[in-house]
């Protein structure tokens, strides 16, 4: 079989694999893009967009309970699961659809198939018809991404998975989620808010790992509030089916037992690095602890491989892989680049929302940093008073002595639109002091993150702070 030249071959079509597929193209390199499922990989098909797209779709319901208070009567307002499954899936066809054209437009052939590496610079595809095609590669970049990780579960098969619940066709009388994790709690908000009776079961003590304990103690206090049940430290014991189309699901909490049923017990567990059968063995790639290793430049540790995404491992998020697809690629290539992982904003789309970037009071401490917290309630905020969401806070977290922001959270009214601006303060060493000499449009929620760096030093305007 002749082996056909490229500049270069990515496995995977995910964000790591198609955004460094166009940048290559940017750079004049002759590039292959395999793939043997569908363009946009996990965040696209079943994470971040269709989860986000249901988001929107019980957020009308809210608006709808809201809207009288404003004098405008909406009547009652119904729930037709189906359409918003439909419109979900007709969000995804558009955003897949968007990154196809992408390709074509910049002239990126696109292979159907799974490859494998046969040595560090030849790729085999087998294709779907049962063929295959060699290609010889000056570099090689790894995007092939993560795949669910489903734990061992005491009546595993009564269980079903995340991809499953973003696809039911009738609201859920009842439901028990397993994980307290952005994805577990993102489809606790969804569907409790659609009216389905909700229960959260976590193993560990602890909720949603990485995000500052203020803010997780202030979601707590939410879900009570939307009646959603939270175990933590628990251990389950079995899943059994109960009668009709129940399950009956007993754990352990500090050695009491609780019996819960529901209707469906999702999984939400983690993910990770998709390795398999991908030839990284026969090449001598390294992995440790799963994940593909990589350098400040996504370099493997064989020369002219390189990797990308979730392949990597943490942090699992989709703009970081389209950050480290572009810095790959860019270093295959010759331009030179290095990724810097210090900013990363992280989003979770629950009901509130919860954004942050950069280290958590407790990491600071940890870390040695002596630290000044800032921080500014959105019930003092004007324009989260105007939306009628004013639960939630801004916590800006620096240095005490030379000001340097060691890190932004905020839980509430829109978080993930706001974080962006605090990670480019971070990565442009702004301090508190000139964040809080901007002039902010009013009324925003973006002042909400002015007034607790304001806070930092006491001088916050708009609120009695405790700094004062």
């Amino acid at each position: 079989m002749a082996a056909e030249e490229r500049d270069l071959v990515i496995l995977g079509g995910g964000p790591a694999g198609y955004v460094a597929a166009i940048r290559a193209r940017q750079l004049g390199g002759r590039v292959a893009l395999v793939e043997r499922d569908t363009l946009g990989g996990t965040c696209l098909n079943r994470g971040c967009i269709p989860a986000r797209a249901l988001v929107r779709g019980v957020e009308f319901l809210d608006l709808a309970r809201r809207a009288r208070d404003y004098g405008v009567n909406l009547e009652v307002a119904e729930v037709n699961l189906s359409r918003m499954m439909a419109r979900k899936d007709t969000i995804i066809r558009t955003v897949v659809g968007g990154v196809e054209l992408l390709m074509r437009e910049n002239g990126v052939e696109v292979i159907r198939g799974e490859g494998q590496l046969l040595s560090p610079s030849v790729v085999e595809v087998k294709l779907g018809d049962g063929t295959s095609r060699q290609m010889t590669a000056r570099r090689i970049i790894l995007a092939t991404g993560a795949v669910p990780e489903k734990p061992p579960v005491p009546g595993g098969p009564e269980t079903i998975t995340t991809d499953q619940a973003l696809c039911f066709t009738e609201v859920p009388r009842s439901l028990v989620v397993l994980g307290a994790g952005p994805v577990g709690f993102a489809l606790a908000g969804i569907f409790s808010r659609l009216g389905a009776s909700l229960a959260v079961i976590e193993e560990s003590t602890e909720i949603l790992p990485g995000i500052d304990r203020e803010i997780t103690s202030l979601f707590e206090r939410e879900m009570k509030k939307q009646k959603i049940q939270l175990h933590t430290g628990a251990k389950i014991q079995r899943i059994e089916k109960g009668p009709g189309d129940e399950r009956t699901i007993v754990l352990t909490v500090e050695g009491v037992e609780i019996i819960l049923t529901a209707q469906y017990v999702v999984v939400a567990g983690g993910r990770k690095p998709n390795v398999t059968g991908l030839g990284l063995d026969k090449v001598g790639v390294r992995i440790a602890e799963g994940a593909v290793v990589v350098d400040g430049k996504m370099q493997t540790s064989v020369p002219g491989i390189y990797a990308a995404g979730d392949v990597t491992g943490e942090p699992m998020l989709a703009h970081v892989a389209f950050a480290e697809g572009r810095v790959a690629v860019e270093n295959a290539l010759g331009k030179g680049a290095e990724i810097d992982h210090v900013a990363v904003p992280r989003c979770l789309y629950t009901a509130p929302e919860i954004a942050s970037v950069g280290l958590t009071e407790t990491e600071a401490l940890a870390r040695g940093y002596q630290v000044r917290v800032g921080r500014f309630p959105f019930a003092a905020n004007g324009m989260a008073t105007i939306l009628a969401e004013r639960t939630g806070m801004v916590k800006l977290i620096s240095e005490a002595r030379y000001g340097q922001i060691l890190g932004v959270h905020i839980i509430g009214p829109h978080a993930a639109d706001l974080i962006p601006e605090a990670a480019l303060a971070m990565k442009l060493d702004a301090t508190p002091q000139e964040i809080g000499a901007i002039i902010y449009p009013h009324p925003s929620l973006a002042e909400a993150l002015m007034e607790a760096a304001l806070d930092v030093t006491g001088e916050t305007l708009h609120f009695r702070s405790p700094n004062r």
